[in-house]
């Protein structure tokens, strides 16, 4: 990643951390689930709300590093307008852009837009679960059986 592009990306997480989008609960929500990370204490609560087959809403409460704060912001936008088969594809290309791709197999496509500031977690192994606590939050509210 060249220099201006890491300041870019750099910029972003900053200003999700400082500016969340989407913070706080989603009165009307109609999936929950909270994912803690154990190893930092970062805690993180996805609030969505589906009407038919598409993502309505999205809010999140938590606490933790920049990091996780700045993802769950980004999360809360991207999530939002897709269906449920959509936000699990994109958390897996948010995954694969965080911990890299298995040799096996190919590269997933490039996370669109702001996303792609979540790459800066790469070189940094210990801050991969941070990076993903919002995505696996979400997947987890989106599998749950005992929606609200």
């Amino acid at each position: 990643m060249s220099d201006p592009d890491l300041e870019i990306h750099q910029a972003i997480i900053d200003e999700h951390r400082r500016r969340p989008r989407h913070r706080g609960p989603l009165p009307a929500a109609t999936h929950v689930a909270t994912r803690e990370n154990p190893a930092c204490g970062d805690r993180c609560t996805l609030y969505l709300r589906l009407e038919s087959d598409r993502i309505a809403a999205v809010g999140f409460t938590g606490a933790g590093c920049a990091l996780s704060q700045a993802s769950a912001s980004l999360a809360c936008v991207a999530l939002t307008g897709r269906t449920a088969a959509e936000a699990a594809s994109l958390a897996a290309v948010i995954e694969t852009l965080v911990r890299g791709a298995p040799s096996t197999e190919p590269a997933s496509p490039p996370a669109p837009g702001d996303l792609a500031a979540l790459g800066l977690a790469r070189a940094y192994p210990a801050r991969h679960a941070c990076a993903l606590l919002a995505w696996e939050t979400a997947l987890a509210a989106l599998a749950a059986t005992d929606q609200t």
